[in-house]
């Protein structure tokens, strides 16, 4: 919910689009995901409870003490620890996370839990990142061979629409404003998850929406509270809903009247001096699966929180529901421990398959020569994880496949092997650019995570300062190695460009965090 983070809505309107067919981190610790193989029982029904938190930036900005940001770099460590017992507490089993900025296998790790940077989830369930998920979904695999799909979002803080209400704005000011800014951040999981649903597969969506809901702005709630002088059909709630996403906390607490759920703020560094309070983080479902219950997360005795915790470690109150879900079998599908290998260790590829004698796993390199492979089983197995190695072999892009008997390949994925030590690298296309003209950059070897950005900075007088003063910037998609261009229609070139004359370096930052991990070369505008 705030300024300086630039959200995930980038990656629809950024130039460069997501990587598909990886996976980003499956940790496989003591139990592998479909471990298990052979004939399957009926489909069960499992209860699994997902929260939505966003963490306020990363969880490790704020001092718990003061209630403002650490003055030192070590003054926030009991904060994560904090949101690590927030999720303990919650007695959650699978997690949504905002505002990460690289904790989230960090949390949990600690939590022994598994984890993923690129999508922004954890669970204590192993987590499969399978071909065509690009980093909107992972696989949440809640029974032995049987899945839920899992996304997460957090779409843009500004401008807010309470706030435009607040200050005079119309309803028709409002829903413009929506329709513009948040309503194109959802699209891709109006246009996937559904489908997802459709095939049998249940599936929920976390997020801090930066939006309140239709289900809470009514005329009634316009009767009742100041703040909402209108009702107002909010376009990303209606636009979800329709798409046959559920509001899990709104099934179990129907009357936004009796029952607010405000997650919108139990306080900040930086609040508005006259804060709106709203409900606008959501646990949303759809596909077989049923709500149980929900409840808000937040400090001990804040408004309508089921689950209290003192100090309270961020800006957003968190969001727990029960589910009653039915997992389904996964389409056919190989997914690889990582998308960014060292060579010479080996990888490690957990696979859904036919189970037909045959079947294998390969390593493919560009010209689609195996480089690697081993057997699913003797027999064939449907479920398992294989391990590829990788010794002596070249630098660059390779396909992990699945294969019939045949040779007819079933499912590919994309992976990346680095020698030991390579850096991660940026680069730009030319010494020397005219102002206008955009920058063409290169980059290889990110850390692949789900907000991974790539920014101009400028270097006056002949010193690159660090990383402050970011000016336009672009979303990597999670891509390993890819390149592209920032200009024109890039974030935050309404202010920023054309570049005025000057000296400039690019700069690639892992998940939306303001340390950078690779800088280009000086280059000049004029």
């Amino acid at each position: 919910m705030t300024a300086r983070t630039r959200w995930i809505v980038a990656l629809a309107g950024a130039l460069l689009s997501a990587v598909g067919l990886s996976a980003v981190g499956l940790s496989l610790g003591s139990a592998s995901a479909f471990a298990t193989a052979g004939h399957r029982s009926p489909a069960p029904h499992e209860r699994v409870r997902v929260m939505t938190l966003n963490t306020f930036y990363g969880g490790d900005d704020l001092d718990l003490a003061t209630e403002d940001f650490c003055a030192t770099p070590n003054g926030c460590a009991e904060t994560l620890k904090q949101i690590e017992r927030a999720v303990k507490d919650a007695r959650a089993d699978i997690v949504g996370v905002q505002e990460s900025e690289r904790n989230t296998e960090r949390i949990a790790s600690a939590l022994g839990w598994y984890g993923s940077d690129r999508a922004h989830v954890m669970s204590r369930f192993p987590i499969i990142d399978p071909p065509g998920g690009d980093g909107l979904y992972v696989f949440v695999e809640v029974a032995p061979g049987r899945v839920m799909a899992v996304a997460n979002t957090h779409t843009p803080s500004d401008p807010y629409g309470p706030y435009l209400v607040r200050d005079g704005g119309s309803p028709r000011d409002v829903l413009d404003l929506e329709r513009d800014v948040r309503l194109p951040a959802v699209q891709d999981q109006i246009d996937v998850l559904p489908r997802l649903a459709r095939q049998g597969i249940p599936v929920t969506l976390t997020g801090d929406f930066n939006s309140p809901s239709h289900l809470d702005w009514t005329q009634a709630v316009a009767d009742a509270r100041p703040d909402v002088p209108f009702a107002v059909k909010w376009p990303v709630s209606a636009a979800l809903a329709k798409a046959g996403l559920h509001d899990t906390y709104r099934e179990a607490h129907p009357d936004p009247v009796a029952v607010p759920g405000f997650t919108w703020t139990p306080g900040s560094p930086e609040a508005d001096p006259h804060e709106v309070d709203d409900r606008i983080d959501w646990v949303l479902r759809a596909g077989p699966s049923r709500t149980i219950d929900g409840t808000v997360v937040g400090e001990s005795g804040g408004p309508d929180v089921g689950v209290g915790l003192s100090p309270w470690p961020s800006d957003h109150r968190g969001v727990v529901s029960t589910l009653e879900v039915e997992p389904a079998v996964p389409p056919v599908l190989v997914a690889p421990a990582t998308r960014s290998v060292t060579i010479g260790k080996a990888l490690p590829v957990t696979f859904h398959a036919p189970g037909k004698p045959g079947e294998r796993v390969a390593l493919l390199d560009r010209r689609g020569r195996t480089a690697a492979w081993r057997p699913t089983g003797r027999t064939g197995r449907q479920d398992g994880t294989v391990t590829l190695p990788t010794k002596s072999l070249r630098r660059g892009e390779y396909d992990v496949v699945l294969r019939s008997n045949g040779g007819k390949v079933l499912s590919k994925t994309q992976v990346w092997l680095y020698p030991k030590g390579e850096p991660t690298r940026v680069s730009v296309g030319r010494s020397t650019y005219r102002t206008g003209r955009p920058i063409d950059v290169s980059w290889s070897n990110a850390p692949g995570m789900g907000l991974d950005w790539i920014s101009v900075f400028a270097c006056p007088k002949n010193k690159c300062e660090p990383n402050s003063g970011y000016l336009v910037y672009t979303y990597t998609g999670s891509r390993i190695e890819g390149h592209g261009e920032i200009g024109p229609d890039s974030i935050g070139a309404g202010d920023s460009w054309p570049l005025k004359p000057g000296r400039y370096v690019v700069r690639l930052l892992p998940d939306d965090g303001l340390l950078s991990v690779a800088e280009s070369k000086v280059f000049t505008v004029s």
